[in-house]
């Protein structure tokens, strides 16, 4: 067992690499490990974290029905899963997507173009409110709900990365049912003036089913999911570049790179550390045994540096074949991550228009750490740049 004091989810780091690195270091020895910390046997080896991912008959997040997101597609396997998540295929459709990145792109301008230099922390700047300002306009929702709408989904946030914390419970419980009365009247709004925003695929996607509550679950499920997932993600591009000029250099003169960049911060800085599964029936990992009504940790940043799966992992590498866990695997992949790529895209190419010699700031060194923000993710806290 590993206990609190030794566990690698309790350390600090100047780089994004050392979570993973001594994950699968451990894994090497024990493909299995119960973490004191995560409180769950903790599964670190590439073959056995994605076959888990990948099994939802007998790893599940059927969990997540105990809490607000119990309407939601993460909350169910098979037919009622697989029903919910062809409706949501239907408004990340490429066309769709394509309308998005046209509205996205001079939001990313706006938000990245205009920095004060030239010491700027790029998280307070600007990536924190970046993505609320993207659902803000694809959702048509009016500008100065922002600063309540932020309140609201952070609440929640921690809330759900927090379920055992009592105190959490009144005001996630407040917040979600505030977020949910307001997004019922925007549903309200757009079914009588349909647009072609993002809302507007969302209800014509439920059109041969539509019901009031379906939508609005959809709505506050991508607020939820789309959030702080998606500044943990720009933070982890942004700053792995940051961390490997060549890189960085290299997609300066090849935007076209930016995508591969994505994909590579997605395994190097592990901004996904890993999640959460019920085991539905006693099994076993790598001959350790699981009992069924147990919860288990199946380990990406381990995975994500286990050499057998990436030959020189400690290599951040922009043209290494995308095949990261970042936003899962099997039926249960992130539905969001064509949406969260376009901003992360967006975002880096507005930086690099805007500021040809963007470089890390040597006098304020990035840390990382999981729980960075104060949710249940692997990053930094601030991200100090020169202009």
């Amino acid at each position: 067992m590993i206990t609190i004091a030794e566990s690698a989810f309790m350390a600090r780091s100047d780089s994004p690499m050392t979570l993973g690195r001594t994950l699968a270091a451990l894994g090497r020895a024990n493909p299995v490990v119960f973490d004191e910390r995560m409180g769950a046997p903790v599964v670190l080896r590439h073959a056995d974290v994605s076959a888990g991912l990948r099994d939802t008959s007998t790893f599940s997040t059927k969990f997540y029905g105990m809490g607000p997101m119990a309407a939601s597609m993460i909350a169910h396997d098979g037919p009622e899963h697989t029903r919910q998540r062809r409706i949501h295929n239907r408004f990340f459709s490429p066309g769709a997507s394509r309308r998005y990145e046209e509205r996205i792109r001079p939001i990313a301008a706006r938000a990245f173009g205009s920095l004060e230099g030239p010491a700027v922390e790029l998280i307070e700047a600007a990536i924190a409110r970046y993505p609320m300002q993207v659902f803000l306009d694809l959702l048509g929702i009016p500008d100065e709900v922002g600063d309540q709408g932020l309140a609201w989904v952070r609440t929640i946030i921690s809330w759900l990365g927090s379920p055992m914390d009592e105190s959490m419970v009144a005001p996630g419980l407040r917040a979600y049912q505030e977020l949910s009365d307001y997004t019922e009247k925007l549903v309200e709004q757009e079914r009588s003036a349909p647009s072609d925003n993002l809302l507007g695929e969302i209800i014509r996607a439920h059109e041969d089913e539509f019901s009031l509550e379906s939508c609005v679950v959809a709505v506050v499920s991508l607020l939820l999911g789309g959030f702080e997932t998606t500044i943990q993600m720009m933070t982890a591009t942004i700053g792995s570049l940051l961390l490997n000029p060549d890189a960085l250099a290299q997609v300066r003169a090849d935007r076209s790179l930016i995508d591969g960049a994505i994909d590579e911060a997605f395994r190097w800085a592990n901004p996904s550390a890993g999640l959460y599964r019920l085991v539905l029936r006693d099994t076993e990992i790598a001959g350790v045994p699981m009992a069924a009504g147990s919860m288990t940790y199946f380990c990406i940043a381990a995975a994500h540096y286990d050499a057998d799966a990436f030959p020189s992992p400690e290599t951040f590498d922009v043209t290494r074949s995308p095949s990261h866990l970042g936003f899962g695997l099997g039926p249960h992949y992130c539905v969001g991550a064509p949406l969260a790529k376009i901003e992360v895209r967006a975002a880096v190419d507005a930086l690099l228009d805007a500021y040809p010699d963007l470089r890390a700031d040597p006098d304020r060194p990035m840390s990382f750490q999981y729980g960075a923000r104060g949710f249940v993710q692997h990053g930094t806290d601030a991200v100090p740049v020169l202009l």
